[in-house]
């Protein structure tokens, strides 16, 4: 009876102190894992090389100051040119949050050519005009805007080319070259878009003014041809990034 007695006070004892000791237990601990961080967008930030090429189709604006346009000879010529060009390109960046601005020169070697039609058609003697552009480059400063792997941009400033002039006389060519380096201007509108870490591709249009180059035949100032050359380019490229600091990305 005693042994029955002491069992039930265990029990009852038991069943008080076990609910107690149950709350006083400290809660299973649980870490929520943090969230992975977002990726940086692409920075367009610090120096960059690449190379290029495309193509250009202009015009060359030819004045015989000598003799005014007649049946047997035609003083005035405008005749088209076009061709192909390869080159490379170099230049800075500073970014300010989707702001980019920058600094660029390029430099290309090229086959832009064109010739007039015959000058002295009555005479029969076959005499033409011929422009070629053998190579040409640009300083330019560059605005852009930014968006994720895109960059779309503005562009403006010097040009610079390596120009040929020629009359080539139809029994005796050629008769008369100039060869002669003239600054000009330019503009244009492109875009790249980074396709892999510091890599991007770049589509750019660029037209160029290269000014007046002249052709003096003789000592007489009015026995002179005055050329007006100006041409529209499309380039593509691959540019590689170095990277550098963002002045502000926000």
């Amino acid at each position: 009876m005693k042994k029955i007695m002491l069992g039930a006070v265990s029990l009852i004892v038991l069943g008080l102190v076990t609910p107690a000791s149950a709350a006083d237990l400290a809660a299973r601990p649980y870490t929520k894992a943090p969230p992975a961080p977002a990726p940086l967008p692409p920075t367009w930030a610090g120096f960059y090389i690449g190379v290029q090429g495309g193509g250009g189709w202009g015009r060359t604006k030819e004045t015989f100051f000598g003799a005014p346009n007649t049946v047997g000879f035609l003083g005035t010529q405008n005749y088209d040119t076009s061709g192909g060009f390869v080159g490379g390109v170099a230049g800075y960046n500073w970014q300010f949050g989707n702001y980019v601005i920058g600094l660029e020169g390029d430099y290309h070697w090229s086959d832009i050519n064109g010739r007039s039609a015959v000058i002295n058609p009555a005479l029969g003697f076959g005499d033409t005009y011929f422009t070629k552009i053998r190579s040409f480059g640009d300083i330019k400063g560059r605005l852009g805007w930014a968006t994720g792997p895109a960059l779309l941009f503005i562009s403006g400033g010097a040009a610079v080319g390596d120009l040929q002039h020629r009359y080539d006389a139809g029994l005796n060519p050629p008769s008369f070259v100039q060869n002669d380096w003239r600054w000009g201007w330019t503009v244009g509108v492109g875009g790249e878009y980074m396709f892999a870490p510091n890599w991007s591709a770049k589509l750019e249009y660029n037209f160029i003014d290269f000014g007046r180059s002249t052709i003096q035949f003789t000592p007489v100032a009015t026995d002179r041809s005055e050329f007006k050359d100006t041409v529209h380019t499309v380039k593509a490229g691959i540019i590689w990034h170095f990277g550098g600091p963002v002045v502000a990305r926000y």
